[in-house]
């Protein structure tokens, strides 16, 4: 590009250099006659430049330049060049003695009175337009970068030309006609020689720029920015350079209240959080959008979203729900409710986190609305049952697709993988103007709950603590299992899980598998089982993600996600049942490199942030009979995390609104509090999500302690203890409006 435009530059410029020595040394009139009949006409053409009429009327003026519009594009070429490009004396003799036309005639191209003009002058007058227009443009050009003491200059746009030029206008009187009714100084050669300065100083321009500029239709000042990968993928501000000083960087003013177009001050980008500072998010209602695919109360949301954008907060998360939005036929999306809600958080300065959930709602710990699979999803699988995971007994889930039918063509013609896809790409195109500006992250729900897991401990079947079911016993499942069986030389282990894994609610002791002291786990059997189970997830996790990566693009700037459950009872034990029954944990692994660690590698390989829940749990809290460690666990995929260099992010597994798990979470988010191993200095989270917005949330108590939350969130922990929320907020002096002011918004958000 650069090349192109240099040689077009300079072969301009020499061409115009040629021209003047040219005119200058006489030969304008042989060059006139070498390009048609211009030095024939010349005479005609400077009359037609001047048509006598009344110059009282600003309005008659108007008119008549729009009367005259493609008359001026065809002749201002070749009055321009026996206007410049003759020598002085004649020049002068032809505005003495020519005469100025009385009318015009509509029909012709020419004026009458003036000399007969052939149609065939006119068109060599346009064949040889360019040629005589820089002829022209040539002996002008030092009027176009400078101008005399006595004359002004403003700021022009030619609307033909879209660049900003410089127009002057001479302090020296002019006349148009006199008493002998000639032509002295013709009104329309000047302004066809003022035409012909813009053009040939924007065509110099376009020219001799050495870096392409794209206009964009909004420009962001993309630093601001909280995500250090969106920032990279970002079109950076481009760069101009002047024909007559050194490169500069072009700077966009901003608008002082940030809505106007064009302006770099969009709302959603008004986050400023500090340097090291964690992203908060809020996750919404599980019914922010109902099964008819309407938002359920929007006059609450915007109250809600004005409450937490006051408050700190730097966006929100919703379930994009399958069976919402695909939910009478295939492959027909309806993403009207979700774009509002999109349009609704880029009003309110909010980013918006969305998590394509392809599983229901209802079946697990906090559900409130019961949301299903798309119809005819469901059809599918009532026609083939083993579309769903199945337990020993028989038991069909109906939460979320067996991962054994990935591959499997059963939903009309597509497998389960190409429908996540589909979905993705769809939303992909729905919602392209908001990606990388409001939404900045797409969740990939891999199991129930979105999390990547096994329904083995779905509600009402399962209490806690009790160790779940192994979900491997629908065909898709038993025909992996029997395949791999026959690869490691043991055809009997094909028939299914253990026969001795217990119930949904059976404690480990009580199991033969999970018995501490004869169980079967740590046996040849045990130890293939767990692991081909547990590989089976992962390599599910897999397809998905690379399917759905396959959707977007590097320029979309938004970074995929996965959810990864902290099923921590159980798993202070050396069985760890409830993980083993999830999918999550294989016997005889070492404990640092584990299912977990094969996780957060894939998330690796693919560019895709890890997100852990139960970050506000201690091992104090919980009841001692349950084996319960959700401290180490923490510890285990944190370190994993940061010595893989994959971006974790976390969320709250359970809705607190007390001042100790907030200040345990704060101290987690900077990496404190994690154990002997600590992570590198300035090491942080990617991003912290609250469970959830709700009523209890903006009552008076819990949201004076959830914006002292977010406030101390804001910051790293100092190396003293942490101050209490209650504490904060009371030491807050300066900002006692500001906190009035969001105690207003929670009550009204509350009402």
């Amino acid at each position: 590009e650069y090349c192109r435009y240099n040689r077009v530059g300079v072969g301009i410029g020499l061409w115009c250099l040629l021209s003047v020595m040219l005119s200058w040394a006489g030969l304008g009139s042989a060059g006139s006659c070498a390009h048609g009949t211009l030095g024939a006409s010349a005479a005609p053409v400077s009359a037609r430049a001047a048509p006598a009429r009344s110059h009282s009327s600003s309005s008659f003026k108007r008119n008549h330049n729009l009367q005259h519009h493609h008359q001026q594009h065809n002749s201002f070429g070749s009055s321009f060049f026996v206007g410049r490009c003759t020598p002085p004396q004649q020049r002068q003799r032809q505005h003495l003695t020519t005469e100025t036309p009385s009318r015009r005639d509509s029909s012709s191209s020419t004026y009458s009175g003036n000399t007969a003009t052939s149609s065939s002058s006119s068109s060599s007058s346009r064949r040889c337009l360019c040629s005589s227009f820089f002829h022209a443009a040539a002996a002008d050009v030092g009027s176009i970068t400078t101008t005399t003491s006595s004359s002004s200059s403003d700021s022009d746009f030619d609307a033909d030309d879209h660049v900003l030029t410089t127009r002057s206008y001479s302090s020296a009187p002019s006349t148009s006609t006199n008493n002998n009714n000639t032509v002295v100084a013709p009104r329309r050669a000047r302004r066809q020689r003022r035409i012909g300065r813009r053009r040939f100083s924007a065509i110099i321009s376009r020219a001799t720029q050495t870096t392409p500029i794209h206009p964009t239709d909004e420009p962001v000042d993309y630093t601001s920015l909280g995500n250090t990968a969106t920032r990279q993928l970002q079109v950076q501000p481009q760069k101009t350079t002047s024909t007559t000083a050194k490169s500069k960087t072009t700077k966009v003013k901003t608008s002082k209240n940030g809505n106007g177009h064009g302006s770099t001050k969009n709302k959603f980008l008004q986050n400023k959080t500090k340097q090291r500072s964690v992203p908060f998010f809020v996750m919404l209602p599980l019914d922010a959008v109902t099964n008819d695919n309407k938002l359920a109360n929007p006059h609450a949301l915007q109250a809600g979203a004005r409450a937490l954008k006051a408050s700190g907060v730097h966006g929100v998360t919703v379930d994009l729900w399958w069976g919402i939005v695909e939910r009478d036929e295939p492959r027909k999306y309806n993403f009207s409710a979700y774009l509002a809600l999109a349009k609704l958080m880029e009003a309110e300065g909010l980013e918006l986190s969305v998590a394509l959930s392809f599983h229901t709602c209802g079946c697990n710990v906090g559900d409130s609305c019961s949301i299903p699979l798309p119809r005819w999803v469901e059809e599918a699988c009532e026609k083939d049952p083993d579309l769903m995971y199945t337990d020993e007994n028989g038991h069909r889930s109906g939460e979320y697709l067996s991962l054994g039918a990935d591959l499997v063509p059963a939903l009309g013609g597509r497998t389960p993988v190409e429908c996540y896809a589909d979905l993705a790409n769809a939303f992909r195109r729905a919602f392209r103007k908001y990606l990388g500006r409001v939404i900045t992250e797409v969740s990939v729900g891999l199991g129930p709950a979105g999390e990547l897991r096994y329904p083995s401990y779905p509600e009402p079947l399962w209490t806690f603590p009790g160790v779940g079911a192994f979900q491997c016993y629908d065909t898709y499942m038993v025909a992996n299992l029997r395949a791999a069986a026959y690869t490691v030389g043991k055809p009997e282990w094909r028939h299914g899980g253990p026969h001795d894994g217990g119930g949904y609610n059976a404690r480990p002791e009580e199991t033969g598998f999970f018995d501490e002291t004869y169980g079967r786990y740590d046996t040849d059997y045990g130890r293939f089982f767990t692991a081909w189970y547990a590989q089976a997830l992962v390599a599910h996790a897999d397809r998905v993600v690379k399917a759905v990566r396959s959707s977007f693009a590097p320029e979309d700037g938004v970074t995929l996600s996965i959810k990864v459950p902290g099923v921590h009872w159980w798993a202070g034990t050396r069985a760890r049942a409830a993980e083993t029954t999830a999918g999550l944990h294989a016997s005889g692994r070492p404990v640092n490199d584990g299912i977990y660690e094969d996780i957060i590698s894939m998330c690796q390989r693919t560019g895709t942030r890890f997100i852990f829940t139960c970050l506000e749990m201690s091992d104090d809290e919980q009841p001692c009979h349950a084996g319960c460690a959700p401290e180490a666990l923490l510890r285990r995929v944190t370190r994993a995390a940061w010595t893989r260099n994959v971006s974790i992010g976390a969320e709250n597994a359970l809705p607190r609104y007390d001042p100790i798990a907030h200040e345990r979470m704060v101290a987690r988010m900077y990496g404190e509090c994690l154990g002997a191993t600590e992570p590198p200095e300035g090491w942080r989270l990617s991003n912290f999500t609250f469970l959830r917005m709700s009523e209890a949330m903006f009552r008076t108590e819990n949201w004076k302690r959830f914006s002292s939350f977010v406030r101390q969130a804001a910051e790293p922990p100092k190396a003293e203890a942490l101050k209490s929320a209650d504490d904060l907020a009371d030491e807050i002096g300066a900002d006692s409006g500001s906190l009035k002011q969001q105690e207003e918004l929670a009550e009204s958000a509350y009402a």
